[in-house]
């Protein structure tokens, strides 16, 4: 479900012409395979970088760049070719769209516009340009499936060698950190931690959503990852894991809360069983960072009390998109996503990246409700359109990853890189998808009803008129009657 720009490119007045009711809003839905295709295989090159994997292979050939380019290239030509709009305007592209401009504005009144440039057309383009693919290609549950699928098991490899590497005593400095895999997102052991925070709530909607051996391999791969993050140390993924793990069994453990706290006693104590010796001495640093003897959590307190000075002191323009480091202690970030955007995007800034976490993560809750709704109400409905499970399954996943996401970058300046961007786009298409599905369920209801009474005159007497509120979808509406509906409700 979306704003009303959306909702227009998915359930634009739809008419009956003698089809059926939803064919015009998926008349689009699963377009431009190619494209796709590319998207989906830049997804797996951003895990697997084979020019660190393969060096000899691909050396410095940017086969990574190339694929996104094709991708845009595809999306782009098959948009124009069809004689469609390039985009849905979701209020999520609006506000990524927004951040970028505010990046471009201050880049003159920026302390190093060559940084700020830097920090926009290496970082910060790209994160944009994937993100509107994702946005206007992830429309079927097939495609929303298959990437999700991908990122999990990836995540679950990166987590394998996180646990390997800490096992094995491969660490990079005297705090017993593990480095990742390949770099990127992914080398730096907080960032990997939140990473696989984001990813460990999707492979539990997985699981959720399989049956057999499949929601076995599934389950494993959200406890290699969670294992994981307790491998990188990382006192903000540690705290992310807990925010996820408390969402996912409060919702999903609705009316079985006796058996959802048995579960938080049994996982509770493996972990306790297999936890590192000095992870409990670091974590205790959250709250006594006094005793931290590497002097990491003193320095950060630190740096959280510069980057709340120097959003103060430019609360308008703030000091430019990749300035903050010019301002801070020894050049550090500032550890904290919401003052780093503050400090260097201002208060507009602040606030859009503010919308960008919590628009989807509204959408989901609402999702979450209508789909528990219609499941509670009719089980034999519940059981023809599976979608509806898959749905609700997933905006709880989703709702889990953003609240992992929150936690996270309360520690850590990330606001620029992919975690947000792929966790809002996968929100985007579940909105979009339980839309559609929503229009078709009211107006074959409707239809028959209708039907029934002989009421139904002409087709073209039907049709969905779009509302303009976050979240809402049209009701149907026949001649001589008001809209109505037992979902969508003024």
């Amino acid at each position: 479900m979306g704003t009303g720009s959306e909702q227009i490119s998915t359930a634009r007045a739809i008419q009956w012409p003698g089809a059926r009711p939803a064919e015009e809003s998926r008349a689009t839905a699963g377009s431009l395979p190619v494209a796709f295709a590319a998207l989906w295989l830049f997804t797996l090159l951003l895990y697997v970088r084979p020019n660190e994997m393969l060096p000899g292979v691909f050396g410095e050939f940017p086969l990574v760049k190339i694929v996104a380019v094709f991708a845009m290239l595809a999306y782009l030509m098959g948009r124009i070719a069809r004689g469609e709009a390039l985009t849905i305007w979701t209020i999520e592209l609006r506000m990524v769209l927004l951040i970028c401009g505010l990046g471009a504005l201050f880049m003159p009144l920026a302390a190093s516009p060559g940084d700020s440039w830097k920090t926009l057309t290496d970082v910060y383009l790209k994160v944009v340009c994937i993100f509107f693919l994702l946005v206007n290609l992830l429309d079927t549950r097939a495609r929303l499936r298959s990437i999700l699928k991908l990122v999990v098991v990836w995540g679950a490899v990166l987590a394998l060698d996180a646990i390997y590497s800490f096992r094995s005593g491969q660490f990079t400095n005297n705090e017993h950190r593990i480095q990742g895999l390949v770099s990127g997102i992914f080398g730096n052991p907080n960032d990997l931690a939140i990473a696989l925070n984001l990813l460990i709530p999707l492979a539990a909607a997985l699981a959720l959503n399989s049956r057999g051996w499949k929601r076995l391999f599934y389950v494993a791969c959200a406890v290699v990852m969670g294992l994981g993050v307790v491998a990188t140390f990382s006192r903000g993924g540690f705290l992310g894991l807990l925010a996820a793990g408390a969402v996912l069994l409060w919702k999903i453990g609705r009316g079985k809360r006796t058996a959802a706290a048995m579960g938080v006693l049994l996982v509770s104590g493996v972990f306790l069983t297999l936890m590192p010796s000095d992870y409990g001495n670091r974590l205790s640093t959250i709250l006594a960072s006094d005793q931290d003897k590497t002097g990491s959590s003193q320095e950060r307190h630190e740096l959280l009390k510069r980057a709340a000075s120097v959003a103060l002191h430019h609360p308008v323009t703030g000091v430019g998109i990749g300035n903050f480091h010019i301002y801070s202690i020894r050049e550090k970030s500032a550890h904290n996503a919401y003052l780093e955007v503050a400090a260097e995007l201002g208060a507009l800034g602040l606030l859009a990246y503010l919308v960008l976490i919590l628009a989807p993560l509204h959408s989901m809750r609402r999702v979450e409700r209508e789909t528990a709704a219609i499941l509670r109400a009719d089980a034999a409905l519940a059981t023809a359109r599976a979608g509806w499970q898959e749905s609700y399954y997933l905006s709880i996943a989703l709702q889990a990853a953003f609240a992992a996401y929150i936690i996270c970058t309360l520690f850590g300046s990330v606001q620029y890189q992919w975690f947000l961007y792929y966790i809002a786009a996968y929100a985007v298409a579940v909105r979009r998808i339980h839309a559609i599905e929503q229009i078709d369920g009211q107006v074959d209801a409707r239809a028959g009803e209708a039907t029934t009474r002989g009421e139904l005159e002409r087709p073209d007497q039907w049709q969905v008129e779009p509302r303009t509120r976050l979240g809402r979808i049209g009701q149907i509406k026949t001649p001589g009657q008001e809209p109505s509906g037992a979902v969508n409700r003024r």
